[in-house]
């Protein structure tokens, strides 16, 4: 009996010093321990469920142990009894941003400025949101905002850097990169992006410079060789370009980087190193016109002329009234003696764009090869 009456008085305690209970969750959510914290919040809740910093120091528990969904429903529940708390609207917006619901996201943190023009991170935060949903415009300006207010923000100037590049405006994204990297010279992500608003002015041999630098900071950065690779092939570097799609495809393999790897081989005369890379790029990316194009130009280098054929056919398949594509195809067929299939690629082409000279020359060389075999 006395140990029954122990425990009533204890569950009467604890109900009575819900602060005493939260406190004690607080610290072990400060000291780490979210589980147990929550274990503290939960109970605070069973006796008082409108206590709303009950339920927000459990979502943020919650937030630290990347429950992201049941963060926000415990936030919503604090919103409920607390609807005027910029802190509560803030970390549901981080929650939900966490989540990629970047629109929610954004209601939440403009919520949080109409409560407080000032709350700390409010604009970055809501920058960050607008960038992710491309609206770049809008994203520029509040973390221009940010800029105005910390000009030793960082991440900021990193961060409307990348704005800037998705919006086009490669030579200010330059600026601000480099004002990162002023404030951090070892921040690697902005020597990336610098190298990436550099190929965006087609300033490829900067751009490289930049890529360098990222990657001696961390080599193991599949999309910094990525770009370095495209940055050498535009200079027609295809030796050295070679080298960094190989880097890139060994790292994490996609299909840019080996159908760039492809185009390498055939410019060097690879052809068939070009058709292996350029059939694992189609096994990637089964409709890339480009792959069926340049592969039938590599198989017809070899004289692989059915094959090439094929290759052409699938290419015209995607992209019917391409003179190239129809022109090559044209010239294979005229290697297999198929003079007025040749001939009928040849007529495509010029009702399309009857002014081909390309088309009207190899038209001439086909009817006269066509009236030589037959004597």
């Amino acid at each position: 009996m006395s140990r029954t009456t122990q425990t009533e008085l204890v569950d009467a305690d604890d109900f009575v010093d819900a602060e005493g209970i939260l406190q004690r969750g607080l610290t072990l959510s400060q000291q780490g321990d979210y589980d147990a914290a929550i274990v503290h919040f939960d109970h605070v809740i069973r006796f008082q469920p409108d206590h709303s910093n009950a339920w927000y120091e459990k979502g943020s528990a919650l937030l630290s142990l990347v429950r992201y969904a049941e963060a926000i429903t415990s936030f919503e529940q604090a919103l409920v009894y607390e609807p005027a708390s910029p802190h509560t609207h803030y970390s549901l917006g981080w929650a939900a941003s966490m989540l990629g619901q970047h629109e929610r996201a954004i209601a939440s943190f403009e919520q949080v400025l109409a409560l407080q023009a000032d709350f700390p991170n409010a604009h970055y935060s809501l920058g960050l949101a607008l960038y992710m949903t491309g609206q770049y415009q809008a994203a520029i300006t509040n973390l221009h905002h940010v800029l105005k207010q910390q000009p030793d923000f960082t991440d900021a100037w990193y961060s409307q850097g990348l704005a800037l590049y998705a919006a086009k405006h490669y030579e200010s994204a330059i600026k601000h990169f480099n004002q990162a990297l002023h404030l951090q010279p070892d921040y690697q992500a902005a020597l990336s992006s610098r190298g990436a608003a550099l190929m965006g002015l087609g300033d490829y041999a900067a751009a490289i410079a930049s890529y360098d630098k990222a990657l001696g900071l961390n080599p193991e950065d599949a999309e910094a060789w990525y770009q370095w690779a495209m940055c050498l092939k535009h200079l027609g570097r295809h030796k050295d370009a070679v080298l960094g799609y190989s880097k890139a495809i060994a790292l994490q393999p996609h299909h840019g980087a080996v159908y760039g790897y492809g185009c390498c081989l055939l410019k060097l005369g690879d052809y068939n190193g070009a058709i292996a890379s350029y059939d694992r790029a189609l096994e990637y990316q089964p409709d890339h016109y480009e792959s069926w194009f340049n592969r039938g130009v590599a198989l017809k280098q070899l004289e692989r002329f059915e094959e090439s054929v094929d290759s052409y056919e699938h290419a015209l398949a995607l992209r019917p009234d391409d003179a190239r594509a129809r022109n090559n195809l044209g010239g294979v067929l005229l290697s297999l003696g198929r003079f007025e299939a040749a001939i009928g690629c040849y007529d495509k082409v010029l009702a399309l764009h009857p002014d081909d000279a390309l088309a009207q020359q190899n038209r001439r060389v086909a009817m006269r090869r066509l009236q030589s075999s037959k004597g």
